[in-house]
């Protein structure tokens, strides 16, 4: 689980605690985004492992420098939510449904779509 956090002292910690009460056993990654709050503490506090940025590179950034280490880390699936609670863990065990039941290489979600279209954002792609 990648997780990019700029300045998100409030709420990142609760949201490492409830991934890792959806999904229990998860690898979770805080990306602390060149934070000047304490950020990367409440994170670590929380169980998260913390890659922290010198200095802020956006959210691009920062997702792409947590890719890599679940990349290198060889992590079979990484799944990317915000640090600042938008997102839901609780809907990841039904967002990677497809990965684990072999029917789609990637998924992506919406909060915008509701709860009820998630299913519908696998797209399978097969070799």
């Amino acid at each position: 689980m990648v997780i990019p956090a700029f300045n998100e002292e409030h709420t990142v910690g609760d949201v490492v605690s409830s991934v890792y009460q959806a999904v229990p056993g998860a690898c979770v990654i805080v990306v602390n985004d060149g934070s000047t709050d304490e950020t990367a503490e409440r994170a670590t506090a929380a169980g998260a492992t913390v890659i922290s940025l010198c200095f802020n590179l956006g959210v691009g950034g920062a997702v792409q420098s947590g890719y890599l280490y679940a990349l290198r880390h060889h992590l079979e699936i990484c799944v990317q939510i915000d640090g600042d609670g938008q997102h839901d863990p609780a809907d990841v065990p039904r967002l990677v449904e497809p990965l684990l039941a072999g029917l789609a290489d990637m998924v992506v979600g919406s909060r915008w779509l509701g709860r009820e279209s998630i299913k519908r954002l696998g797209v399978a792609a097969s070799a």
